[in-house]
């Protein structure tokens, strides 16, 4: 799998690196979501700064809003950023943002770590 995730004293952090395919993210979102950590967390930081390729459309990125809102049910709050720095990638991640305005979790979009962390230290 190209990535990583850190736990963190309030959420986690996810760095995906090299090819990137839809089915992978889904993956780490159904890993993410079974722990037992998961509805104490706060955030998730989702880094694809260091995505040199990928294999992900619009119906996965309407897969991951559609996961996340059952997700949802068993959480009281949850600040997803994702942070990306390419047009292709962006455009995707306004695609998930824009389902995600329906749904329970916040989302926002960040093109550097710093700006990511500072939002999601306001929840803390």
């Amino acid at each position: 799998m190209s990535h990583n995730v850190i736990w963190e004293q309030h959420g986690v952090y996810r760095e995906f690196y090299h090819f990137v395919t839809g089915e992978e993210i889904l993956a780490s979102n159904f890993e993410l979501q079974a722990h037992p950590n998961f509805e104490i967390i706060d955030y998730v930081i989702n880094d694809f700064t260091k995505v040199t390729d990928h294999s992900i459309t619009i119906p996965d990125t309407n897969t991951f809003a559609a996961t996340d809102e059952i997700a949802a049910y068993g959480k009281v709050v949850l600040k997803i950023a994702i942070v990306v720095t390419k047009k292709d990638l962006f455009d995707l991640a306004d695609a998930y943002q824009r389902m995600m305005k329906q749904m329970k979790f916040d989302c926002k979009i960040f093109k550097t770590i710093e700006q990511a962390r500072q939002w999601v230290d306001q929840t803390q």
